[in-house]
Formats: structure tokens, sequence, C-alpha cells
């Protein structure tokens, strides 16, 4: 049996537009995703953000929300699986909306991510602190006490599934590319975070999204849409079996 990619929605995060669409005004409310993958071991890709009430009052700007059928370990149990039986977590790189919940594993599950983006966000450039949670004295990584193993360039994590680094949106963020049985499903998560930025017809890039380096973004989103058979974006309903709750109007 082929590998099997499926979306979780984990709450939602009320925020300026250009976060994800550079140049675009307003506000708007996307998905926290998370990603299960099926294969020959189980390997869930980011945790999405911490308690909403904490991490919308350290993050001004963002509004956050969970329902309790949205808790990591529920949308997990409607799939058929617990916090245990998760081999690897893969984070895609280690903004705060996408690694805490990590209390739910235990130590039989392994953590991973880029080379590049964990010594990065060990010692972030200073605008880049709170993104991290790397304020001195004021805010501990919910990673901090985990062992991270890192991923050093295109890498298999088990057969049919393989990390690849989609720099831009941060130094080291990476997406997976999965053989399933319908084709390559790039897990593309913030390499892509919304359909909007791409033209999947044409398979090029069509706006820039949030990005350390708009160079390095476009050309991860280049790369990622000519891998993938199928792209799964980071904040995109359209890949949900989900709605928005109205945050943002």
């Amino acid at each position: 049996m082929s590998p099997r990619v499926t979306p979780l929605c984990c709450g939602s995060i009320a925020m300026d537009a250009r976060v994800d669409l550079v140049g675009e005004p307003g506000r708007v409310e996307v998905p926290s995703t998370v990603f299960l993958i099926d294969a020959a071991e189980t390997i869930l890709v980011d945790t999405s953000f911490g308690d909403p009430e904490r991490v919308t009052e350290a993050h001004p700007g963002f509004e956050c929300y969970r329902a309790p059928d949205q808790r990591l370990r529920h949308v997990l149990d409607a799939e058929g699986y617990t916090p245990a039986d998760v081999d690897t977590v893969v984070f895609s790189h280690l903004d705060w909306d996408h690694c805490h919940n990590l209390d739910l594993f235990g130590d039989d599950t392994t953590f991973r991510v880029g080379a590049r983006e964990l010594a990065y966000a060990t010692d972030p450039y200073p605008p880049h602190t709170v993104s991290y949670e790397a304020d001195p004295g004021s805010r501990t990584p919910a990673w901090r006490d985990r062992d991270l193993r890192p991923i050093e360039g295109e890498t298999e994590l088990c057969p049919g599934v393989v990390a690849f680094p989609t720099p831009g949106h941060t130094v080291g963020h990476l997406s997976l590319a999965v053989d399933t049985d319908g084709g390559t499903t790039v897990v593309a998560v913030d390499a892509v975070p919304t359909f909007e930025n791409v033209d999947r017809e044409a398979g090029v890039p069509r706006r820039l999204g949030g990005s350390m380096d708009q160079l390095a973004w476009w050309e991860s989103a280049t790369e990622v849409l000519a891998r993938g058979d199928r792209i799964l974006p980071g904040h995109e309903w359209e890949i949900l079996d989900a709605d928005p709750v109205g945050l943002a109007e």
C-alpha cells in the first residue's frame, strides 16, 4: 500500500492578510494545519500552536482559536491514531504556530527539523525572535527541551517519503514529497501557504508569501510545483474538512 497523506485542522488564526500574501490588505482567518502521513512509519508534519489564549497574548496582531474537537489529540484520534502511534514528528519550520503541543508525545517519538532551521531558531536575528519565541527573558520555545534531530539536505525519512529544503519563508524551511497512489503529494506547508500564492494550472508561483528571503521563497515554490502532482499548502481551507469560524471580518 502506498503512503497516504491526510491534512488535519487544529484551529485557526486571524491575522493580517499580507502575512501569507504580500501586499494584500485587510485581515483573514487561516487554518492551522498538521499533516498525518501513513507510510512505513507514521509521520506527523507540524504540531500547531499552543494554548490559544496564551499565544494570542504573546503575539499581538494574531488571534488564535481552537474548538475542543480541533485539539491535536482529538484530530489524531478521529483518524484512528494516538500520539504514541506517531513514530516521527517533522517540523516544517519552527515558527510558533507550527511546533507546540509536544507534551503529548513520549520518548518513542523522534523529532526532526532542518539543520539550518534549528541553528537559526536557536539564535535568530533580533526581528525574528518573536516568531521563534526566542525573546530573551520572556519566553522559551516549545521545542527547547526536546532532542531535535537535524535533517541535512534532501533526506528519505522512510520509503516513499522524502524531506527536502524549501527555504525562503524561513531560513531552513522543509517540505515533504510523498509517493501516493495518485502521484507525488508535496506537503508544502509555508513554502506555498495558500493556493492564491501560485498558478496551479501554469505550475508557477504567482504572488509572494511572507518570507525572510523572497528570492529563495520564489525558487522553493517553483520546486514544490514542479515536484508535486498534488500540493498541500500550510494555511489553505480548501484542503480541509473544516470552515472558518468568523475571526476575521
